[in-house]
């Protein structure tokens, strides 16, 4: 595993997993569809979405739901899934890069496929739904030892 910053370990000291109780699914359209309303991606109604936009094709990643809700707006597309979200409950900068590198290299050693999506102060990934168990489980234990670590220096530093 790559070295982790001071700043990531302090991050990886406090985060929580949090794990979005929707499914969500990945939908793959060619470049020039119909526009997708906007209502579809109120904070109200969606905890979660994301749309990327590429040279030749715009990925979502939505809750399952509203993709049933919305799929007979296209004509062509491809999906995958069902995924799950899960956010990392901590506020992230683009200085924590080490933060998400090693979020991406426990998964990647634990054998499970994700798609890491970060915002300017979040971080997420999306998993395949079948694999849920075992990325929790392997976050946690990860996570765990960080907290550990702080725990103990915590402890030295004491007089």
């Amino acid at each position: 595993m790559p070295a982790i910053s001071k700043e990531a370990q302090k991050l990886l000291s406090r985060t929580s997993l949090v794990v979005f109780p929707e499914d969500y699914i990945a939908v793959y359209l060619p470049i020039g569809v119909k526009t997708i309303p906007g209502e579809w991606f109120r904070p109200a109604t969606t905890v979660f979405a994301a749309v990327l936009q590429e040279s030749k094709l715009v990925t979502m990643i939505l809750p399952l739901r509203k993709w049933l809700r919305m799929q007979s707006m296209f004509e062509k597309y491809d999906v995958s899934g069902p995924l799950k979200v899960i956010n990392f409950d901590v506020k992230s900068s683009m200085e924590a890069g080490s933060f998400r590198v090693a979020i991406a290299s426990i998964l990647a050693e634990s054998g499970i496929r994700s798609i890491p999506i970060s915002s300017f102060k979040s971080y997420h990934t999306i998993v395949p739904k079948a694999d849920l168990p075992r990325t929790v489980k392997a976050l946690r234990k990860f996570l765990e030892s960080y907290k550990k670590k702080r725990a103990g220096a915590a402890k030295k530093s004491m007089p």
